[in-house]
């Protein structure tokens, strides 16, 4: 009985051996949870170059730890130097239960999205933008049901479609896969996103119609289905989205009539439409969408007169109602203009040799043209086309930038209350049967960048204020029945170059087809001549025996300076009470002589326009060409700005240096303010660069010689003047 006891002992001892043997192996076999987090983060060598001490992984660049030191956050977002590459699959998903945040955006990551990454049960964010991804959206993403965000925009190596198992992502508030190759329908599925607050699937190939199960999403304040293949018409459930802000359905093949019910939508700020095939009239209704910014309607079929009722929204900053259907496949931008970053008119397309040269690319290969009016670029689709008159009542849209009504069959004046719109940059109104004469106050809308009012029925003069428009960089005004001189328009920002003759024209010619219009900005010699006929005789006697007098007194004033012993400046009255020096001049010069040199500073003469004034060409009555530069009114009107006038006067005086434009004197006057400079027959070095035959000509010698000039001159500023002069601003 003992013996049995003992062997029964001893057979427990061993059991519990073994069994002790056994625990040990298992749990060396099966690494904790941070053990298993660590080894994953060696394993995916994301952080090769960095770092192999993973006891100190919470501090490793993009990893946030909770206290208990586990891994809720992976940003690479704001780590550029850590390279993912091709090792996004060597992760182990399932070795991070409590990561919440996945941010791999803008690394080239390259390859498929692996389906172990629905192993992440707690993810709540996913961002894997512009990360080079290929291959097709793994169905295992429908298992990250705590997702909120989730965006693979602009993957474009991305292929087949949307799978349906998305629709199980409940908590998800945000989705973006616009630019990503998708190609198929969108799934009804997406309809079960109850929480989703913005859907951009914009840039894609996306074919068939909008489902119905759309108009579940009543959360929904962002809709961005622009730029694929959806047809049919837009489904009348898309209006009970009451909350929606922004709906963009631009460039597909929606087709059928714009309901009453999109009056639905009275939180809308951005509604776009164009490009598509929809018929019918716009409704008037739209002019209750209080709180529109941006409308853009053109470019499909419809017809009728534009509402007035659309001058009921006063917050309008961009209306786009052109017709204009491309023949190629060109798409809107919404990132080309930099005062206003949404003008529809321009056109996105890849790079190629045959990339029009008056296009703008950027880094990614995107092009875009401000010239959509040339006939020899488009081609109409339809004859439907809006008709009427432009409303009036337009005027009263005082916060407008954009306005775009060309391409259509509306006649009559353009209005005078579109010269109300004081903010307006871009005006578009060609293809249409306008007629009248241009506004004159047109020239007042000093913001204003592009201007198009090519093929109408204008007549009379181009107002002479249009010179005025500084930032004027886009004039198409071709094909009417204008007449007349051509506005000198020197001061904007026109490409102008030399046509010979002393003429200048704009490149490309905004007068074309003006059978009594000159393309040419050239002096007036006939009328000079003209004016000089109608002279008494007995001044044509007198004058010249005046002439001799007047040089004679200069003479010996000339006489007199030269045996003064400083080179200080020397000022006294004129007839006028005021201040007037030329130096290097036979005797002074008189307020009046610029006046009669420059036409009363006429913008003929103007060369250039800077942040105080006016710079003007002017040939004195001694036969000498110099540029004068008239200070603003503001500053001419300023009692304080006297003394500092004279005390720059006294410095520049001072300044003698052959790589600095030399100052030959001033006019101080109550009228105005000017500095007489050295004339520079070749222009500033900005615009040598931006003309293409000169910045050809000068070539690398050229332009190492001149940053050595510039070098010597601010050196000569900073160090050899006393007191030194400090440079705001180098031309």
């Amino acid at each position: 009985m003992a013996s049995s006891l003992t062997i029964s002992v001893i057979l427990g001892v061993l059991w519990a051996a073994i069994l002790l043997s056994f625990a040990t192996t298992v749990t060396a076999a099966y690494p904790s949870p941070l053990e298993s987090e660590a080894i994953a983060l060696l394993e995916s060598r994301w952080w090769s170059n960095h770092s192999s001490n993973t006891s100190q992984r919470c501090q490793w660049p993009g990893i946030t730890c909770n206290t208990a030191e586990s891994i809720t956050k992976i940003n690479l977002s704001d780590a550029p130097n850590i390279e993912v590459g091709d090792r996004f699959g060597k992760l182990n998903f399932s070795s991070f239960p409590n990561l919440v945040l996945l941010d791999l955006s803008d690394h080239q990551i390259r390859g498929k999205i692996p389906h172990q990454i629905g192993d992440l049960s707690a993810l709540k964010y996913l961002d894997l933008s512009s990360c080079g991804l290929s291959g097709e959206l793994p169905p295992s993403l429908g298992k990250l049901t705590q997702l909120e965000f989730l965006d693979i925009s602009y993957n474009d190596n991305i292929n087949g479609s949307i799978p349906p198992q998305l629709g199980n992502l409940e908590n998800l508030v945000t989705l973006n896969l616009s630019q990503c190759g998708i190609v198929g329908p969108i799934p009804s599925a997406l309809g079960q996103l109850t929480s989703l607050q913005s859907l951009s699937l914009s840039g894609n190939q996306i074919n068939g119609s909008i489902p119905l199960e759309i108009g579940y999403l009543r959360n929904l304040t962002f809709l961005g289905l622009y730029n694929n293949r959806l047809v049919d018409s837009i489904p009348i459930t898309l209006y009970q989205l009451t909350n929606l802000e922004i709906l963009y359905l631009d460039n597909n093949q929606l087709q059928g009539s714009i309901p009453q019910e999109i009056c639905n939508l009275a939180n809308l700020t951005s509604l776009y439409l164009s490009q598509n095939k929809l018929t019918g009239s716009i409704p008037s209704c739209v002019g209750s969408l209080s709180k529109m910014h941006d409308l853009a309607l053109g470019s499909n079929l419809l017809k009728g007169p534009i509402p007035q009722e659309i001058c009921n929204l006063a917050n309008l900053t961009l209306l786009y109602l052109i017709r204009v259907l491309y023949q190629s496949l060109y798409q809107p931008i919404r990132e080309c203009e930099p005062n206003y970053q949404r003008i529809l008119i321009c056109t996105r397309m890849p790079k190629t040799d045959e990339t029009p040269s008056d296009s703008c690319c950027t880094e990614e290969g995107l092009c875009t043209r401000l010239n959509p009016t040339n006939t020899r670029n488009k081609k109409y689709l339809s004859e439907s086309k809006l008709t009427g008159s432009i409303p009036s009542c337009i005027g009263s849209l005082s916060k407008m930038l954009y306005l775009s009504l060309g391409s259509n069959l509306l006649k009559g004046p353009i209005p005078q209350e579109i010269c109300n719109l004081a903010n307006l940059t871009s005006l578009y109104l060609s293809q249409n049967k306008l007629s009248g004469s241009i506004p004159s106050c047109v020239g007042s809308l000093s913001k204003m960048r592009h201007l198009s009012l090519d093929s109408n029925l204008l007549k009379g003069s181009i107002p002479k204020d249009i010179g005025k428009l500084f930032d004027l960089s886009y004039l198409n005004l071709s094909f009417n029945q204008l007449s007349g001189p051509i506005p000198i328009l020197y001061a904007t920002d026109l490409y102008i170059v030399d046509a010979g003759n002393g003429c200048n024209k704009i490149s490309p010619d905004p007068f074309e087809g003006n059978s009594d219009l000159s393309p040419y900005m050239c002096p007036t010699p006939v009328t000079k001549k003209a004016n000089s006929s109608r002279i008494p005789y007995y001044i044509k006697i007198f004058l010249p025996i005046a002439i001799l007098f007047t040089f004679s007194i200069l003479g010996c004033l000339l006489f007199s300076r030269f045996k003064l012993k400083n080179n200080h400046v020397s000022v006294q009255p004129t007839k006028n009470g005021d201040l007037c020096s030329l130096w290097n001049y036979d005797g002074k010069i008189a307020y009046e002589d610029i006046v009669a040199a420059t036409e009363d500073f006429d913008f003929r003469y103007c060369i250039g326009v800077g942040g105080y004034g006016s710079v003007y060409k002017a040939k004195l009555p001694c036969g000498k060409v110099v540029a004068l530069k008239k200070l603003h009114h503001l500053e001419a009107e300023n009692p304080t700005f006297d003394k500092s006038f004279r005390n720059e006067i006294k410095f520049l005086s001072e300044i003698r240096h052959r790589n600095i434009v030399k100052l030959h004197g001033f006019c101080l006057h109550r009228r105005s303010m000017f500095l007489i400079y050295e004339y520079m027959e070749k222009g500033s070095l900005f615009c040598n660069l931006r003309d293409e035959v000169n910045a050809v000509e000068m070539d690398w010698t050229r332009r190492v010689e001149i940053i050595k000039g510039i070098a010597h001159a601010l050196s000569y500023l900073h160090h050899d003047c006393c007191p030194p002069i400090v440079h705001r601003d180098i031309k």
